[in-house]
C-alpha cells in the first residue's frame, strides 16, 4: 500500500503555526488584561483588536466586527440580509461552505461562470438586471477554490454595479496576503466603501484553531450583525482575539507572512508544474497566491467515480460538484470535471506523486 495523499482541505501544515509567538501573546494577553479578556463582553470583538484593524484599514472602529471566523460572520450577515427565497449570487464555482451557509439561510444561490480573470461581469449583469440580489459574494484574490484573482477592470464595474442596482457584496480575502508573485490589486473598498463588506480571517495567517475573523462594513450594519451575534452566542472569545492583538501590536505579523511565503511559494511552483506537465488537456487555473491550484478536465476524460477511484491509489479529494450553485443558465454544471488541488500543506514530493495517481485514473 502506497501513501496516503490528500488533496482536499486547504489547511496550512502544522509547519506553518508560530506555536511559540503564539503561546507568548496568549500569556501575555491573558495575564496583562485578565478582567477583559476572561469575562463575557465586548461583543463586536476585543476593542485593541478591533483598534489595530481600524490603523490597517483605514476605518472606523465602529466598521469593524471580530467574530469566531469569517464563516460565521457570513453566516450572521445572511441572517441579517437574506429573507426566504432572496437572490445570492457566487462565482461558478464558489466557497463550498458559504454556499452552504447562504442556502441555509433561505437563498437561492446563483454561480455566475468563472473566467481566467475572475467572474463573467456580462454574465452578472444579465442576472442582475432580471433579479436584484441581496448580495454578490466574490473572494476576489486567489480565489476558493479555482485560484482565479478578479482583474481591476472587473472590480471597478462591480463596484459600478452595485452602485447603480443597489446591492452590497461581500469581498472575502482570506489569502490575499499570501502572493508568491505579482502585484496587489486594490480591494474593491478601496475602490468604494459604501456597498462593499469586506471579510477575512487569521485562519490562514497564524492558525484556523483560533478562529478569528473580521468584517469592515458600514457602521449600521456592524452594529445590527453584532446584536444577532450576541443572541446567538453571547461573548465573543476574547482569550484568541487578545492574543492576535498582542501579535499585531508586536509588528510579528509581517515577518510571519514572508516566511509562510517562503514555506508555500516551492509548494505552488511544483503543483503549477506538475499540472502542466501532467495533465495539458486540463484547462488550469494558475494563481498568483493563495492556497490553491485548480483544473477543468476535459470533455472526454473518465471522471465517473473519480473519487472513489481515486482513493483505491491512496488519492484523496474533494467532489467538485460541492463547489458548484445552481446555474445562471440551467444547463447542467460540470461539477465532475472540477477538481480543486490544495498545495499548501502537502510537500513538493507528495504534490509530484499526487498529481502521477490523478493522471492515472483519469
Amino acid at each position: 500500500m502506497s501513501d496516503r495523499i490528500v488533496f482536499t482541505r486547504g489547511v496550512p501544515p502544522p509547519e506553518a503555526f508560530p506555536t511559540d509567538e503564539l503561546g507568548e501573546c496568549f500569556d501575555a494577553a491573558i495575564r496583562n488584561d485578565t478582567n477583559v479578556v476572561l469575562q463575557y463582553g465586548q461583543q463586536p470583538g476585543y476593542a485593541p483588536l478591533r483598534e489595530e484593524l481600524a490603523k490597517e484599514y483605514g476605518v472606523s472602529e465602529t466598521e469593524i466586527l471580530v467574530g469566531n471566523g469569517s464563516l460565521q460572520l457570513q453566516d450572521l450577515v445572511s441572517a441579517h440580509l437574506v429573507g426566504p427565497g432572496m437572490a445570492v449570487y457566487t462565482e461558478q464555482p464558489s466557497y463550498d461552505r458559504a454556499i452552504t451557509t447562504f442556502r441555509r439561510r433561505g437563498a437561492r444561490v446563483t454561480g455566475i461562470p468563472l473566467e481566467d480573470d475572475g467572474i463573467s461581469v456580462e454574465r452578472l449583469e444579465a442576472a442582475v438586471e432580471r433579479e436584484v440580489p441581496a448580495f454578490v459574494y466574490l473572494v476576489p484574490d486567489f480565489q476558493n477554490p479555482a485560484g482565479a484573482t478578479l482583474s481591476l477592470e472587473k472590480r471597478q464595474r462591480i463596484v459600478e454595479l452595485a452602485n447603480r442596482y443597489g446591492f452590497r457584496v461581500i469581498e472575502d480575502i482570506p489569502y490575499r496576503k499570501l502572493r508568491y508573485r505579482g502585484e496587489d490589486l486594490p480591494l474593491l473598498r478601496d475602490i468604494d466603501p459604501s456597498p462593499v463588506i469586506t471579510m477575512s480571517s487569521f485562519s490562514k495567517l497564524l492558525s484556523p484553531g483560533i478562529r478569528v475573523g473580521f468584517m469592515i462594513a458600514p457602521a449600521d450594519l456592524v452594529s445590527a450583525v453584532t446584536r444577532l451575534g450576541e443572541d446567538t452566542y453571547l461573548s465573543p472569545v476574547l482569550p484568541t482575539q487578545a492574543a492576535v492583538a498582542e501579535y499585531l501590536r508586536r509588528d510579528w505579523l509581517t515577518p510571519n507572512i514572508e516566511r509562510l511565503k517562503d514555506l508555500y511559494r516551492p509548494r505552488w511552483e511544483t503543483m503549477t508544474e506538475a499540472v502542466r506537465r501532467e495533465l495539458p488537456d486540463a484547462h488550469a487555473f494558475i494563481p498568483d497566491g493563495g492556497f490553491f491550484v485548480s483544473i477543468m478536465l476535459p470533455e472526454d476524460a473518465n471522471t465517473e467515480n473519480l473519487i472513489g477511484r481515486a482513493k483505491d491509489v491512496d488519492l484523496v479529494l474533494t467532489p467538485g460538484a460541492a463547489f458548484f450553485a445552481d446555474p445562471d443558465d440551467g444547463e447542467s454544471v460540470p461539477g465532475d470535471r472540477f477538481v480543486r488541488l490544495p498545495f499548501c500543506a502537502v510537500t513538493p514530493e507528495q504534490i509530484d506523486e499526487g498529481v502521477r495517481r490523478l493522471t492515472s485514473v483519469l
